[in-house]
């Protein structure tokens, strides 16, 4: 790494320190020797230039979209599965890394410079980590050479490595995996700096151009040279060495800095890898062998039954407190009845449990089974309505092995129904308590009922919602509640039917069939006339055996989608014309994103920004009319996108303008002057 290289990294870090973190990694006299140091090499260095903290304020965990979406490997379990992959797909070179077991995260650059950093998320839409990741070890904030620097994006594993995790937690009381995870979220960042970032992929562009590798082993040769911190890797000719490579991993892992939960196999010419594809949004030419479960033997001391939205009823074993892999587990899922008799496994029984992939607890076996041992029995009525029992259906119409109860008015199936559509929508400050204490005090039946609680403030702020204490929800917790209510009044096609808590429909799947219908699915009406029912377009819809199962829950859904609609929630059609009169009227759309200055949330200009003609949108995607940010000339992932696409970025001041006038100045609103960020106390940095 040159020098210059060097020095931009250090002023880069040291002034997101100083003016992030409250956390100076240096004195004043030994940051202004850094910038003297880089004016004599390059007086014009662009670095020298960057006034206040590299990171806009208040973009920590708000959501971002990546620019590539982050997907997943499929994963082999055994030499015999592996095997296969290499000889089903004629496997030669193979490159072979740790699979770290962190948390992964990507990074993105322009003209060398770390402007976003974002959390895996779902693969698609993750959260602003950028505060932090600008303390991680092995993450630069400058890359690439003197005189060119990179611009692509890097992904990686977030890891608290086993010296680091000892420093913090000598006693060991967590697993590295959880307690890493948790500080990479900290908003205030404390411990950020204990991180350490190991590199797995890469994109490059140059020139406009993506560019383009010919080996697994070039793209990590590439990392390296641009001084990423890389994760441990080799190039196996034969699957005979890959094995024994994963077997030397196996038992050696304990003696490993990092924790890791496997190795990563991928064919290593990447020509080979696009040939094969993707199915499935798993890469083919890609798969992780992971290694076997962690496991304990403990006893079965109860089974209890939770109950499910589509009122599913599922056995959950409670277990004598063990420890495996570094936490404490007390329940494990029994999947189902169906898997009691398979495992022949009563309650006082002696049981294997894993953690699948790590993460679940499960019961794999019987270890012993107790002179007194219990039968677990199955349900011949729903324990929280009384209702009666059956089989689900399978999509074959035979019977499943689900046991689910039938009762269209059970209380738990409209609670479980009501808690999808807060979790799907993200609605905060909703828990369990709070929403049963709704349903039973303020009568809840759906989650329809959710858009009446504003006329209902009085009710709401003394909803008591610990009655042992006394304690009441109060003015701020139910002001806060509200807001995040009404921040989803208007909704996407996908996240209206997907949040509505039906069999076979989540967000993921309703914008798949949008896709694959080509038009034939682009409005809520289409969705309710019974058009799935016709094999013709569920074959079209890619659902050809659930379409008429899909189209009986939205129909049996019907009285609630009618209420959400009468009571103010805008569902907003695919593509502009359609049937939704509140989309063909207000033509022009208008984004938030993140917290502005003022404070206010989205909710606040929904219905202003409707009275000047606007709708509120969710997404940056192309025909929207502005893109609202804190800092309109942040580098956000939904930035980018937007100017990408021709779409102006304006700040909040021009939102009130657009909300008073219906139109703006943009050029105006993006002059924002940099002293904004500007520190008084030290005006150099």
């Amino acid at each position: 790494m040159s020098r210059t290289i060097a020095l931009r990294n250090l002023i880069l870090k040291a002034k997101h320190a100083y003016y992030y973190s409250n956390e100076p990694v240096m004195t004043d006299a030994e940051y202004d020797a850094l910038e003297d140091e880089l004016r004599l090499l390059d007086p014009s260095d662009p670095v020298l230039a960057l006034v206040g903290s590299p990171v806009p304020p208040d973009t920590m965990l708000t959501k971002a979209r990546h620019a590539m979406p982050m997907g997943s490997q499929s994963k082999v379990n055994s030499e015999e599965e592996f095997r296969t992959w290499c000889s089903k797909h004629e496997v030669k070179a193979i490159h072979a890394s740790l699979k770290g077991d962190g948390a992964s995260a990507a990074a993105y650059y322009r003209d060398g410079r770390l402007v976003q950093a974002i959390s895996r998320g779902d693969g698609t839409i993750g959260e602003d980590i950028t505060a932090n990741a600008l303390r991680f070890k092995g993450l630069p904030a400058w890359v690439g050479n003197q005189d060119a620097g990179f611009s692509g994006s890097v992904r990686f594993e977030v890891i608290l490595t086993v010296e680091d995790w000892t420093k913090l937690d000598p006693s060991r009381s967590k697993n590295p995996r959880n307690a890493g995870t948790g500080i990479m979220g900290r908003k205030n960042g404390k411990h950020s700096d204990c991180l350490t970032i190991f590199a797995f992929d890469l994109d490059e562009t140059r020139d406009g151009q993506s560019v383009v590798f010919q080996t697994e082993a070039q793209k990590s040769a590439r990392m390296a040279e641009l001084s990423f911190n890389v994760i441990q890797h080799q190039i196996h000719t034969s699957a005979d060495s890959a094995i024994a490579y994963f077997q030397q991993i196996a038992q050696t892992r304990d003696t490993l800095p990092i924790w890791i939960d496997g190795v990563v196999m991928k064919v290593d010419d990447i020509a080979k890898q696009r040939e094969l594809g993707i199915t499935a949004g798993r890469p083919k030419g890609q798969i992780a062998w992971k290694f076997d479960s962690t496991g304990a033997e403990t006893v079965l001391e109860g089974v209890v039954v939770s109950g499910g939205h589509t009122g599913g009823l599922y056995p959950t074993a409670q277990l004598r407190p063990v420890d495996i892999g570094g936490t404490t587990v007390s329940s494990a899922s029994l999947a189902n009845y169906d898997e009691i008799d398979r495992l022949d496994v009563a309650i006082g029984d002696s049981v294997w449990v894993v953690k699948a992939n790590d993460i679940i607890p499960k019961i794999i076996r019987v270890t012993d089974r107790a002179l007194n041992r219990q039968p677990i029995p199955v349900p011949t009525a729903c324990p929280f309505c009384g209702g009666e029992v059956g089989r689900r259906r399978t999509t074959g119409g035979d019977d499943g092995v689900i046991i689910e109860c039938k009762n269209s008015e059970c209380s738990k199936k409209s609670i479980g129904k009501i808690n999808r559509w807060i979790s799907s929508l993200d609605i905060l400050g909703i828990g369990d308590v709070v929403l049963h204490a709704m349903v039973e005090k303020l009568d809840l039946a759906d989650a329809a009922d959710l858009y009446t609680l504003r006329s209902r403030w009085d009710q709401m702020v003394n909803l008591v919602t610990h009655a042992e204490r006394d304690l009441r929800l109060g003015e701020r917790r139910t002001d806060s509640i509200l807001q995040a209510i009404d921040a989803t009044r208007t909704l996407t096609l996908s996240q209206f039917l997907g949040s509505l808590g039906l069999d076979h429909l989540g967000k993921r799947r309703v914008e798949l069939m949008i896709k694959a219908a080509g038009g034939a699915m682009d409005t809520l009406t289409d969705w309710r006339s019974g058009k799935l029912r016709d094999p013709a377009v569920a074959i079209l819809a890619g659902v050809p055996n659930i379409g008429g199962s899909i189209q009986d829950g939205i129909d049996a859904m019907g009285p609630v989608i009618d209420k959400m609609l009468t009571r103010g929630v805008i569902v907003q059609d695919v593509s502009p014309g359609g049937n939704s009169a509140e989309t063909a009227t207000l033509a022009q759309t208008v984004c938030i994103s993140g917290k502005l200055p003022s404070g206010k949330k989205k909710a606040d200009y929904e219905a202003p920004l409707r009275e000047a003609g606007f709708a509120l949108v969710d997404d940056v995607s192309k025909g929207l009319t502005y893109l609202v940010l804190a800092d309109p000339v942040s580098n956000s992932s939904k930035a980018e996108k937007a100017r990408k696409l021709g779409i102006p970025v304006i700040s909040e001041d021009a939102l009130i303008e657009l909300c008073r006038d219906g139109a703006v100045d943009v050029a105006a609103s993006q002059r924002v002057r940099s002293s904004d960020y500007v520190s008084t106390q030290h005006p150099s940095k």
